[in-house]
């Protein structure tokens, strides 16, 4: 199993408002609408002076004005679209194991795997393991699995941080695994791909056979992304992602993002708005469910 960070974590709704959005919904309702609510058969609900709402034109977005005690009562806060150096990483699952001799030429077959040699299920299981003995002093050794994808995605020449599962004690200290000299061998029962990496010195706190979580770097890391703070990420109930942005105070605008993935608590853009725009990073939710409750 592995724990992909680029990944958005978001909810596919088949064209209905999620339950957040229902929450949020009611949320705005509760908030915003006036104490006494129009005779029945009058209409719908009408907003307090609290908010209202301007036409965007070439748009059916609305923007949003709050007044400064509904922007209190609802809780906004703002955060910014920046440029920020992102290394992008997935976190797989590792093994350490005893140290691992090269195939003999002998054991490499036919065909490829994404460019790399193949072994066959017997020879690997000949060769990849030397000795069931502890490893030697000064190194010890990861195994880790891999898909094929997985494998294209890393970037091969760097290392590897080895971190404990979260049942587990922190290691002595911060322990980085470098590539071996191995090609990956094929498990030709899985299609996965066995890569190893070597720990040197002996003071790391890993034990033979120890299960562990291993941080791989991904290509395209190292690079600057435009991103926007996770929370400012509001999905639609159609799965559209969105920000509000305030260009001034009080005045809020939906503006439609397209997000590259996740790092952390940043979302990656690659459509949006430019650096510098502030963004609100708490009720979002709140202001869609207020444009929504509200549409004319």
């Amino acid at each position: 199993m592995t724990a992909n960070t680029m990944v958005a974590a978001r909810t596919v709704h088949n064209g209905r408002i999620s339950i957040a959005g229902s929450i949020a919904l009611v949320l705005a309702a509760l908030l915003l609408v006036p104490a006494a609510v129009q005779a029945a058969g009058s209409g719908p609900y009408k907003p307090s002076d609290a908010v209202s709402f301007e036409e965007i034109p070439g748009s059916t977005v609305k923007r949003v004005i709050l007044k400064e005690r509904a922007a209190e009562r609802l809780g906004i806060e703002l955060g910014e679209v920046s440029e920020e150096l992102i290394l992008l990483k997935q976190m797989v699952g590792g093994l350490i194991v005893p140290p691992v001799n090269d195939p003999p030429e002998s054991t490499l077959v036919g065909g490829s795997f994404g460019g790399f040699g193949q072994t066959t299920e017997v020879a690997m299981k000949e060769t990849t393991v030397a000795s069931t003995d502890a490893p030697a002093s000064d190194e010890s050794w990861v195994r880790v699995t891999l898909s094929r994808g997985e494998w294209e995605r890393m970037r091969k020449d760097q290392p590897a941080r080895i971190v404990p599962l979260a049942t587990r004690d922190d290691l002595a200290r911060e322990v980085f695994a470098l590539p071996s000299d191995l090609q990956p061998i094929q498990d030709m029962k899985r299609s996965m791909l066995k890569l190893y990496y070597i720990v040197h010195g002996k003071d790391h706190g890993l034990d033979l056979y120890e299960r562990v979580r291993v941080e791989l770097q991904l290509t395209g890391s190292g690079k600057k992304r435009i991103v926007v703070p996770y929370s400012a990420v509001y999905y639609d109930g159609k799965g559209v992602a969105w920000v509000y942005v305030s260009a001034e105070p009080l005045v809020f605008e939906r503006q439609r993002i397209e997000v590259e993935g996740i790092v952390g608590d940043l979302a990656m853009i690659t459509d949006g708005p430019p650096v510098g725009t502030k963004v609100v990073t708490v009720g979002a939710p709140l202001l869609y469910g207020a444009e929504v409750i509200y549409k004319r």
